[in-house]
């Protein structure tokens, strides 16, 4: 981004008195983060192989990585070790995994930025907040992109469910036609003897059919009254009820998604903290109405309008819910950055309420 400068008068003395030249008017910032995934050993993104769910834009599965990702891969920063670049690289990192190059006025070692001289940190200060205002607005632009993406593969998307759902009916025809068999097998094995008594029976079995009828109906009663924890499970982790089964592999956009998500959680930049303070005010300016976006199950929505999945009610078709696994590999950005509020009671009542025919 260009940018342009208005330096009080006062301020613009001492800028010139420290450095001996004049502030420039016009300076460029430029950011570079890596807002693709392109690690394919990553377990917290693997893709299952063999898959009906064949996306044309998923990027290279089971495939070697090409070689502009190999070098892109060599300099792209990992979440919170992006560096300042001050014509070279310094030892100050940014705190996101973000690059950030800019004509900071560093320190003589041309290490660190100078924070010490209060016209030179009122200068460096600005500038980085201009920084994280510029990184907000990448955000911004990648994530609206990807909610592009997202909405032009809707239809993959659904056809790959229709394709599960087909698998799995076939599934519990397979199953319940075994059963069938072997319950017929062991049907005729006891046929012979059991027609043989079945006159001197008919009494007992009614009186039987009866005592267990009664029987059955106290102890159904009976086991219904239970606390919620005995009928769910005591593992949360593994109730498929308050976890419903989501097994579609991650899309493209989602890989892409929480890469850039993990990108902007933030952690203290060292050495210097003020510099990963002044990032993240700069970042919290822009556009300070709206919190920032996040891709949900139904698209690319504010974080205040989207939902994190809790104890299954997600289930019941609510909007705007984000993925399990989207989530899991973006913790801190959907808490903390985004503002993402848990699923609850309130939001399954309204969504019910909206789809009442």
């Amino acid at each position: 981004a260009m940018v342009k400068t208005k330096i009080p008068p006062d301020v613009e003395k001492r800028i010139i008195r420290v450095t001996k030249k004049n502030p420039p008017k016009e300076l460029t910032v430029q950011i570079f983060l890596d807002a693709a995934n392109h690690d394919e050993d990553d377990e917290s993104l693997t893709i299952k192989r063999n898959t009906k769910f064949n996306l044309n834009k998923l990027a290279n599965i089971g495939t070697k990585q090409s070689m502009a990702s190999k070098i892109t891969d060599s300099f792209s920063p990992t979440p919170g070790s992006g560096r300042i670049f001050i014509g070279f690289r310094t030892s100050q990192t940014t705190g996101f995994g973000v690059h950030l190059a800019a004509p900071l006025m560093p320190t003589v070692e041309r290490e660190a930025i100078d924070f010490v001289d209060p016209a030179l940190r009122e200068f460096n200060s600005s500038l980085l907040e201009v920084a994280g205002i510029l990184m907000r607005l990448a955000l911004e632009h990648e994530m609206n992109r990807i909610g592009m993406l997202w909405e032009e593969n809707a239809e993959e998307r659904k056809q790959w469910e229709i394709s599960r759902e087909e698998e799995k009916r076939k599934q519990k025809e397979k199953d319940e036609s075994n059963t069938k068999s072997g319950g017929n097998a062991a049907a005729a094995s006891s046929g012979a003897k059991d027609t043989d008594n079945d006159n001197d029976s008919i009494a007992g079995s009614l009186f039987g059919f009866a005592s267990y009828m009664a029987r059955g109906f106290k102890s159904t009663v009976v086991e219904a009254i239970k606390t919620v924890p005995e009928i769910l499970g005591e593992d949360d982790e593994t109730t498929e009820l308050l976890n419903p089964r989501d097994d579609r592999p991650l899309s493209m956009e989602e890989r892409d998604a929480i890469v850039l998500m993990k990108a902007f959680c933030a952690r203290p930049s060292t050495p210097d903290d003020l510099v990963g303070q002044y990032l993240a005010k700069g970042f919290s300016r822009c556009l300070p109405s709206q919190t920032p976006p996040v891709l949900t199950m139904d698209g690319v929505v504010r974080g205040k309008d989207a939902r994190l999945c809790h104890h299954g009610l997600e289930a019941f078709g609510v909007p705007n819910v984000v993925r399990r696994v989207v989530h899991e590999n973006a913790k801190e950005y959907h808490s903390m950055v985004a503002g993402c509020p848990r699923l609850n009671i309130n939001d399954l009542i309204m969504s019910l309420r909206e789809q009442v025919l």
